[in-house]
């Protein structure tokens, strides 16, 4: 497997404040139900193969209720402060993609929609999906 590249730019650390300000706001892409966001835009066919608009296939968000949004906050937040994010050279103030890890063992991989605000989305993960990004998980 080839070599993975460095981050790029090398960047100085969040601050504690740029971390408590991260949020999870979802993305009516990945939900199939009414969420706290408003309508969905996936669907899933008989097939069983989720899809949403201009995309063949979408992974399906579970998190639909506004406590989801607040225990997925709490993994946005803990990922940042555990360093499980890579940052691009198009990034602005918040890594672009982040992983977490939580209590039950199940991966979620958030994608920052604001690099400025720091507002993420997210939905569970594989692990080989996470590894692809990140290199090890540990």
């Amino acid at each position: 497997m080839p070599q993975r590249p460095e981050q790029l730019p090398a960047r100085a650390p969040l601050s504690r404040e740029q971390i408590d300000s991260a949020r999870y706001v979802g993305s009516p892409e990945h939900k199939t139900h009414r969420w706290w966001g408003g309508l969905p835009e996936a669907y899933v066919p008989e097939s069983g193969d989720a899809s949403r608009p201009g995309k063949q296939q979408t992974t399906i968000c579970p998190l639909l209720t506004e406590q989801d949004r607040d225990r997925a906050t709490c993994w946005v937040q803990g990922a940042l402060r555990a360093g499980r994010f890579r940052f691009y050279e198009g990034d602005q103030d918040f890594p672009k993609k982040i992983w977490y890890r939580d209590q039950a063992g199940q991966l979620w991989f958030g994608l920052c929609v604001n690099t400025v605000l720091g507002q993420y989305k997210g939905w569970p993960a594989e692990e080989e999906d996470c590894v692809a990004v990140f290199g090890t998980l540990d």
